[in-house]
């Protein structure tokens, strides 16, 4: 990505993030726990999950309610990068109200400010969903081994 477009979308999000008062929308508030985990992506590739939510995250797959974050791409490709979610990108985010449901996010983004030596991600998302509304919030999301075998 030239460093001019980066630079611009980087404005962009600034902006938006210092124009917008909300963070999260009622009855969603809260979700100050988070974790990170390897996903499947396209074509099995590699991906990264970030799963936030009101409560401690012990497992992939939380207690509802929680947000699922997922971008494919390698873990080491995640630093300082923003992210912009919506239904033509890359990158998504999953609402799941209780275990049965979830709806998708229809915009935001997430920035990725770092991966530390022991793939603890840095970050913040600003999302909006149909019926949760706006979620934001920072998040330090320590990596949990897992098991997944891609297809």
């Amino acid at each position: 990505m030239p460093v001019t477009r980066m630079l611009r979308l980087s404005l962009v999000v600034a902006l938006a993030m210092a124009c917008s008062s909300d963070a999260v929308s009622a009855p969603f508030r809260g979700f100050v726990y988070s974790a990170a985990a390897f996903a499947c992506g396209p074509a099995d590739g590699p991906a990264v999950a970030i799963y936030l939510a009101p409560n401690p995250v012990g497992s992939i797959e939380p207690s509802a309610p929680f947000v699922r974050v997922y971008v494919p791409v390698l873990l080491d490709q995640l630093t300082a990068h923003v992210w912009p979610i919506a239904s033509n990108t890359e990158a998504a985010a999953l609402f799941h109200p209780d275990g049965s449901t979830y709806e998708l996010a229809e915009s935001g983004y997430i920035i990725v400010s770092s991966v530390d030596s022991d793939n603890t991600i840095t970050g913040s998302v600003d999302l909006r969903f149909p019926d949760a509304g706006h979620i934001k919030t920072a998040f330090s999301a320590k990596w949990q081994p897992s098991n997944i075998l891609c297809g």
